[in-house]
């Protein structure tokens, strides 16, 4: 016999189902013992615990905010990805939620909290979600529409069996997405250890102005949302130079007739950024290809030209090693940790091993062939991440299909699915 379906609004009215809460910043107090949750919290299926904002009781019986309950739905009106579904976790004391996250609180007599968390996350609902979206910049759902839509609905026996085996399921993908993390935790710190082994550890050290031959530094050119298109000219973000690699498409479209080419980022450029936060100021790229011309330096990032007996390569990983990226932290200023900033002159006092050429040559080259050997297993493990993923999603669509039975079988329905 096929299950009813009931609509959201329908499965709360015996509890709630309704928005999160308006909360400015004027309404929060990092002192209060009422935690406001945010849409970061909200994963697939899991409470990410992710933010830290708070309120006093006061400000929440103002507002007139809903206290979460363990075991309530909460979902994502906003990506990503859109209609995402939670439970609030046992012990989450008191706390609220932000306005566009979606609670639902339904009678656990006769519905399973978790029953439904799973098919809001089901890809034949989240088609629904995705067809019922508005919005041109960010996506969203509201709750109107989110509440018209429905979930089959078997007894609570049937829902509580399928819960079972869906879980178990997922808990295999569970552990090796664990697995997978653990490996990737450790190929970061080998890299860390490998680069101050390499670029960091030296008995005898000398200030970087040593190794430079100068630095320049661009300017601030305002600049437009947008990145540049092909024939206009750029000028970087912070973000092309943080995350170790350099990203040209990182930039904001400048009239041209405010460039100047002086500043134009080239291959083999050594750039450093010279603001962002109190992780990241200082971080460094080593230019391979720019991608485009007509790429500009901004105000917040240098080029550090080395001395003629200085490998640039050596210099980046050096100002990569954990002890310069110490020294950086601790010469840069600023009181706000989300930007820090770092001047050429204390840039320039950060101190680097004193080695020579051919040391710096050979350095270079043991860590690229170390790279190289990581780079193979990180590829295997973002495929195996991307396997991973179509399988939860198969698995999710199996078990709101009726084709999930808790036999062995189940695993060859599951890879057809996937495909």
């Amino acid at each position: 016999m096929k299950a009813p379906l009931v609509s959201l609004s329908r499965l709360g009215e015996r509890g709630l189902f309704r928005d999160g809460d308006w909360v400015e910043s004027k309404d929060q107090d990092a002192s209060g013992t009422v935690r406001l949750t945010q849409l970061a919290d909200v994963g697939v299926g899991t409470f990410r615990n992710r933010s830290d904002r708070w309120m006093r009781e006061d400000q929440a019986d103002r507002l007139g905010c809903t206290f979460l309950q363990p075991a309530d739905i909460l979902v994502a009106r906003m990506p990503e990805p859109l209609g995402r579904a939670c439970l609030a976790p046992e012990g989450i004391g008191r706390a609220v939620t932000a306005v566009d996250v979606a609670i639902l609180r339904v009678d656990h007599s006769a519905v399973s909290p978790a029953y439904v968390m799973w098919m809001i996350n089901a890809p034949q609902f989240n088609a629904e979600v995705v067809a019922r979206q508005s919005g041109t910049t960010r996506k969203r759902i509201s709750r109107k529409n989110l509440a018209a839509l429905a979930v089959p609905l078997p007894d609570l026996a049937e829902q509580q069996r399928i819960v079972e085996i869906l879980e178990d399921h997922l808990s295999h993908l569970d552990a090796a997405a664990d697995y997978a993390s653990a490996v990737e935790r450790r190929l970061a710190s080998l890299r860390r250890s490998t680069l101050e082994e390499l670029f960091g550890r030296s008995s005898k050290r000398v200030p970087l102005k040593q190794l430079v031959d100068h630095i320049e530094a661009g300017k601030s050119l305002g600049g437009a949302a947008a990145a540049a298109r092909d024939q206009e000219w750029g000028i970087i973000k912070v973000s092309a130079m943080t995350w170790g690699k350099f990203l040209p498409e990182e930039n904001k479209a400048i009239p041209a007739d405010r460039a100047d080419p002086r500043y134009e980022i080239h291959a083999g450029d050594l750039l450093v950024s010279r603001a962002n936060t109190s992780e990241y100021v200082g971080a460094s790229v080593l230019v391979d290809d720019p991608g485009r011309p007509r790429l500009l330096l901004s105000d917040k990032s240098l080029r550090v030209v080395p001395t003629a007996d200085t490998n640039p390569a050596w210099l980046w990983r050096a100002l990569q090693s954990p002890t310069s990226r110490a020294q950086i932290s601790a010469l840069a200023t600023g009181t706000k940790d989300s930007m820090r900033n770092i001047s050429q002159k204390s840039l320039l006092r950060v101190h680097v091993p004193d080695v020579g050429t051919e040391e710096q040559e050979a350095a270079v080259q043991q860590f690229t062939e170390a790279e190289q050997k990581w780079g193979i297993l990180e590829s295997e493990l973002s495929r195996s991440r991307a396997r991973a993923q179509s399988l939860r999603r198969a698995v999710l669509a199996a078990a709101f299909s009726g084709k999930l039975t808790g036999r062995h079988t189940d695993d060859e329905v599951v890879e057809e699915i996937a495909g």
